[in-house]
């Protein structure tokens, strides 16, 4: 019978299992080699990300520090438009870590110079390591209308009211930059910087009072360049121009005309204007005498500019603009009044002046002349007789063109935006 031993074999059970346990350490191992592998590479990537996004926020940043650059320079210096060029203003110019580059440009015509009127074009680019950000706003213009626009009268220089003589200054003041001597009645407020005789004025005396400026040096020269020219001569009496009439010569749609006198005078009587009249006369008087009647086509426009001296010696109190008395249609087709022509000559019109009136010279007041707006006057202003000026508000609330100033520049609402490039 064989003998059965009770001894059991341990020694290859014992190698399976230490084999299996040093797979399961090396298994482990290689897992947590891998999960710190990618740990790390996480971090990497969270890190890289963390950069470009701090990047990033600071090339956006930068984008508009360049944009808020160019609207610091526009603010402090109110020729920046002649010291900037349509294009670059700075290129790669450091801040912190990064860089900033600004172009403005006037997308209107490409040039800055020409029209404070012209919006701008802000470009800023910002840079910060890899990361690029360019950011864009439109600034326009906030228009306003010259503070002569409400006065009665404006003037640069003295303004003067001889003795026993009056001047009526209605709905608003009577203005100078310079001297006020009255010598006779303001009825009516008045400012100036100085005064030698008070006289009489009926309302308020501010001295010194508000300094006005006077218009634009170019607005004979834009008016001009749109006006249709009217032969020059010594007496133009009995004439209507309007935007459809001009017995004179060809007619403008604006109403818009301009008389050069070549060094000499004019005198304009018994005629209606209806539309803008410009007379280039500069050191030469332009006279207004016996009846007219002028009033403006275009609502924009002022209604008589005199490049010279004015004298007014048409007589409102007691006349009128009369077709049988001057034997001339003042109101035929092309010039209508109250939106009324005809073909008879029966018809009597106001003996005044409405609108705005800009001297570029001196301006005599003489007989009883009667304005309904304002006057603006770059001399002196002489009341002889016995005038009234009656304000008209709607010229400051709706200024004429070229009768306004750039305050400031400002953003346009919506316009603020990213670039892709």
């Amino acid at each position: 019978m064989p003998i059965v031993s009770d001894r059991i074999d341990m020694s290859h059970g014992t190698r399976r299992s230490g084999g299996s346990i040093y797979l399961h350490v090396l298994a482990s191992s290689l897992l947590i080699t891998i999960l710190g592998l990618g740990a790390l590479a996480s971090v990497r990537v969270q890190t890289r990300s963390i950069r470009l996004t701090r990047d990033g926020a600071e090339a956006r940043a930068h984008a508009v520090s360049a944009i808020e650059l160019g609207m610091l320079q526009i603010k402090q210096n109110a020729n920046w438009r002649l010291l900037v060029p349509n294009g670059a203003w700075f290129s790669n110019r450091e801040l912190g870590g990064g860089r900033l580059t600004l172009e403005g440009t006037d997308p209107v015509d490409g040039v800055l110079t020409d029209s404070v009127y012209d919006p701008v074009v802000l470009t800023g680019t910002g840079t910060r390591g890899n990361a690029s950000h360019t950011a864009q706003v439109t600034l326009v213009p906030n228009v306003k209308p010259l503070a002569a626009l409400s006065t009665c009268l404006c003037a640069s220089g003295l303004v003067k009211t001889n003795g026993g003589k009056r001047v009526a200054a209605v709905g608003a003041c009577i203005s100078t930059n310079g001297q006020l001597d009255n010598d006779g009645v303001i009825d009516g407020s008045a400012e100036a910087q100085s005064i030698d005789h008070t006289g009489t004025i009926t309302g308020t005396l501010t001295v010194p009072g508000t300094s006005r400026p006077m218009p634009s040096a170019t607005v004979f020269t834009d008016y001009t360049s749109k006006a249709t020219a009217v032969p020059y001569a010594a007496t133009i009496e009995n004439v209507v121009l309007g935007p459809g009439c001009n017995p004179l010569g060809p007619t403008d749609p604006n109403g818009l005309y301009v008389i050069t006198t070549n060094n000499n005078d004019l005198t304009l009587r018994n005629c209606r204007i209806y539309g803008t009249l410009i007379i280039r006369a500069t050191g030469r008087t332009v006279t207004v005498d016996e009846a007219v009647l002028m009033q403006n086509y275009r609502s924009n426009f002022p209604v008589l500019l005199v490049e010279g001296d004015l004298t007014l010696k048409f007589n409102s109190a007691v006349g009128s603009l009369s077709e049988p008395a001057r034997d001339t249609n003042f109101n035929p087709t092309g010039a209508p009044y109250g939106g009324v022509t005809d073909s008879d000559k029966t018809d009597q019109y106001p003996d005044e002046i409405r609108g705005l009136v800009h001297v570029k010279g001196n301006l005599r007041l003489q007989q009883t002349a009667r304005i309904v707006g304002v006057v603006i006057c770059e001399g002196t202003v002489t009341c002889e007789d016995t005038n009234t000026i009656v304000y008209d508000a709607g010229l400051y609330a709706n200024p004429p063109w070229d009768y306004t100033y750039v305050d400031v520049m400002k953003v346009s609402p919506g316009t603020w935006k990213q670039v892709v490039q």
